[in-house]
């Protein structure tokens, strides 16, 4: 994979700077128990909307997208299948669940710092997600390969919410440099957990924070899963209505709800708000397959699982192209194809 480290590199610069200056209070992630049903709510706020719902499979041999100079790329095979929701490119997730019922959601951080260079293997701060959903069943697992790799941001500055399908949650952030996990953690906005979980304890029994500011959701939405679900609404139905609680105007892209044991997830997004629904466990997710993928508006509604197409690499590259485009002159003119054929890389290793 040597090929890509040529441009990407100088491609991180530009990166970070546009998109450190863009949505500081963006995205908004809850656990909600309904029905004694783990689900997993999650806004994806941004400025643009495009994205795609991929299929990864299992028995694939991995390994980072190059960073820096000197860095040594982290290497792993996929043990497990995921959907993952992705805005810059297959293998580079915004969030998603696996067949173990591992969810994993990111949202924007300003605190964020990352660790320092070191010797530990290295992965940017998305593809981490896709790492991590790869390998592990349970957020001890995850607690415990943080602490093994060395994030270094490509994107952003984010933190994580981590939930398995026993309804254990964690927060996992970077400050100061340092791994910092908080774990029962049961939302996440744009401050650090310590700060919302002190927010939530000052707010008491007050009445419900109506704006948009990331304390006021993570006070919204820790208060609206607290509660019981209205009288005749399914799990589904139930998050959605609290994610409809602490959208943002013009920011919200995507509404998604996991249901880790039922290896569903539920999407409906700004463009398109008809409900779809795809079933991880109904589909081939050996990776002597083709990938499956489906464009996150697409013009359906109900169940999708049968109806996903085979990955191309002109559909990554179009997804790219278009998330890039803002800042297409600012870029190495190969950063976009970089990013558009690193999945070709990543063989196969299981029948």
């Amino acid at each position: 994979m040597h090929i890509y480290r040529a441009g990407l590199s100088f491609a991180v610069t530009f990166l970070a700077a546009w998109l450190g200056a863009r949505h500081a209070d963006a995205c908004t992630t809850f656990v909600h128990m309904v029905d004694g049903k783990v689900a997993i709510g999650r806004n994806y706020d941004w400025d643009m909307g495009q994205g795609l719902v991929i299929v990864n499979k299992r028995g694939v041999a991995k390994q980072a997208i190059p960073i820096g100079t000197g860095d040594r790329p982290l290497r792993w095979r996929s043990q497990h299948a995921s959907v993952t929701f992705n805005q810059y490119g297959r293998e580079m997730p915004n969030g998603g669940m696996n067949d173990a019922g591992l969810v994993i959601e990111v949202m924007w951080l300003n605190d964020s710092v990352f660790p320092p260079a070191d010797a530990r293997p290295a992965v940017n701060e998305l593809q981490l997600v896709q790492y991590l959903l790869d390998s592990f069943a349970t957020v001890a697992e995850v607690t415990q390969a943080m602490r093994e790799v060395r994030v270094v941001s490509l994107y952003g500055k984010l933190h994580y919410l981590v939930c398995d399908r026993s309804g254990t949650c964690a927060a996992v952030e970077f400050l100061d440099g340092k791994l910092v996990v908080s774990p029962d953690a049961r939302a996440l906005a744009n401050s650090t957990y310590a700060e919302s979980a002190q927010a939530l304890k000052k707010h008491g029994k007050r009445p419900m924070p109506k704006g948009s500011r990331s304390l006021e959701r993570f006070v919204r939405a820790s208060m609206l899963t607290a509660s019981p679900p209205r009288k005749g609404e399914d799990a589904p139905a139930t998050v959605f209505t609290v994610l409809d609680e602490v959208a943002q105007r013009d920011l919200t892209q995507w509404n998604l709800v996991y249901l880790p044991a039922e290896q569903r997830v539920y999407f409906r997004t700004r463009t398109n708000r008809r409900v779809k629904f795809l079933d991880l466990g109904r589909l081939d997710l050996s990776c002597g397959k083709p990938v499956k993928v489906l464009d996150i508006d697409a013009d359906q509604e109900g169940d999708v699982s049968t109806r996903l197409g085979d990955y191309t690499e002109a559909t990554n590259a179009a997804l790219v192209a278009k998330s890039l485009a803002p800042i297409k002159a600012a870029l190495p003119p190969a950063a976009g194809e970089l990013l558009a054929r690193y999945p070709a890389l990543l063989p196969c290793t299981a029948p």
